[in-house]
């Protein structure tokens, strides 16, 4: 019989302790990890916290610090929790973390359009206004005060007219005339 090195006896003796069946051979299923995770002695309470936060409002990078603040630690390879690893958590509890609505609506006046509210009016793709705004066809502020921070065109009936003629004008292809070359030019 073979005698096991000390240092493997007593990581199998930490491992039988805080999961006796994964040293017996008892699978549930899953890996290793997960199993380790899920079998820990503080993961309902791990599990309750994320949730409590969670209700309140936090997004998955408040909440990982917050764990990590108040000591809570991963089961392996990481001595800290990351928003990734929060979002799996709240995933096992099959809830999932949604995006906050913009708080502030987006305020301009009567001849002042949002992107996609002046592509819409107008008929132009989102694209071909956008690429006139970045040439300087368009005058437009950026609004920072909401989250993305948006476009705003300005844009009075008399532009309207003008952004709706531009869009009805035949397309004309200004390319120089090719010139046929004979064989003895060269």
């Amino acid at each position: 019989m073979a005698i096991p090195h000390p240092t493997t006896r007593v990581h199998l003796l930490a491992l039988t302790a805080l999961c006796p069946s994964l040293v017996s051979g008892e699978r549930t299923g899953g890996s290793k990890k997960k199993e380790i995770l899920i079998r820990s002695s503080y993961y309902p309470q791990l599990q309750a916290r994320v949730v409590a936060l969670y209700t309140q409002g936090k997004d998955r990078t408040t909440i990982a610090q917050t764990l990590n603040a108040e000591g809570w630690r991963p089961a392996k390879r990481r001595a800290t929790f990351t928003a990734l690893m929060v979002g799996r958590l709240l995933a096992r509890q099959g809830l999932r973390y949604l995006t906050p609505a913009r708080t502030l609506p987006v305020v301009h006046t009567a001849d002042e359009w949002t992107l996609q509210a002046l592509a819409q009016t107008v008929g132009i793709p989102q694209e071909t206004l956008y690429a006139w705004l970045r040439r300087g066809r368009l005058t437009a502020r950026r609004d920072t005060s909401v989250s993305p921070p948006r476009w705003i065109i300005r844009a009075d009936a008399t532009e309207l007219a003008r952004l709706r003629a531009v869009r009805n004008a035949p397309h004309t292809c200004k390319r120089p005339a090719v010139t046929q070359t004979s064989m003895e030019d060269f």
